[in-house]
């Protein structure tokens, strides 16, 4: 596998290859996510993202994301899973006030979504995974109220892109986004996670950045 990058304060290495895209640490993180598998807050080493083919239906995507990671040799405390290319992965880092925030984006928005508006059918597979690392320790209240800003920040993006749904409607994302930031585990955290803290304003910047070329990198988009 390919290392693509590596954050310099919390030592995460990003590693590429054609069926899993890995993020490990040599020291423990913190993690808030609404991944597959190790969704919540939770602490450990290693975040993956599986490649599945189109139109994947395991009844235990969990399970599916452990076994795939383990054959590779990887041990996962939080897994994602994409029927995106990898190799199609955009990455972009930001700082603001001694923050840095490193974000690595797959998109695939074939079936774009939007929020609230019409529900059904379901629009079948297509997802946005987003993965943000910090190098500051955070609390977890400003954890999860980082996984908003990093929410927010994906919407503007594809605001910006004018990815639009089947029915005409301006695309929040797909129906199975998922995201995760992760953080170097210490006593030392920054208390806000919102888009006007350093950490929200660091991990937006680079999300936006990290996404907007990712869509690039995906071809045609879904537009009016």
């Amino acid at each position: 596998m390919t290392i693509l990058t590596t954050t310099t304060a919390a030592g995460v290495r990003i590693h590429l290859g054609s069926e899993l895209l890995v993020f490990e640490s040599d020291r423990e993180l913190g993690f808030a996510s609404t991944a597959v598998l190790g969704g919540g807050l939770g602490r450990g080493r290693c975040v993956v993202s599986v490649k599945v083919p189109p139109g994947y239906s395991g009844r235990d995507p969990a399970a599916d994301i452990r076994s795939a990671a383990l054959a590779m040799g990887w041990e996962p405390d939080v897994g994602l899973m994409t029927a995106v290319d990898l190799q199609r992965v955009r990455v972009a880092a930001a700082g603001a006030d001694g923050v840095t925030a490193i974000a690595a984006v797959t998109a695939g928005v074939a079936r774009p979504w939007a929020a609230g508006s019409n529900r059904g059918p379901h629009p079948g597979a297509g997802t946005i995974n987003t993965v943000v690392v910090i190098d500051r320790g955070l609390e977890p209240a400003a954890a999860l109220n980082l996984l908003t800003t990093v929410t927010e920040a994906k919407v503007l993006a594809l605001l910006e892109a004018h990815v639009r749904t089947a029915g005409g409607d301006p695309a929040s994302g797909t129906a199975t986004d998922a995201v995760v930031v992760a953080w170097p585990f210490s006593d030392d955290r920054l208390p806000f996670g919102g888009p006007a803290s350093a950490p929200g304003w660091a991990a937006a910047a680079a999300v936006r950045q990290a996404l907007r070329e990712a869509l690039d990198a995906g071809g045609p988009l879904p537009h009016d």
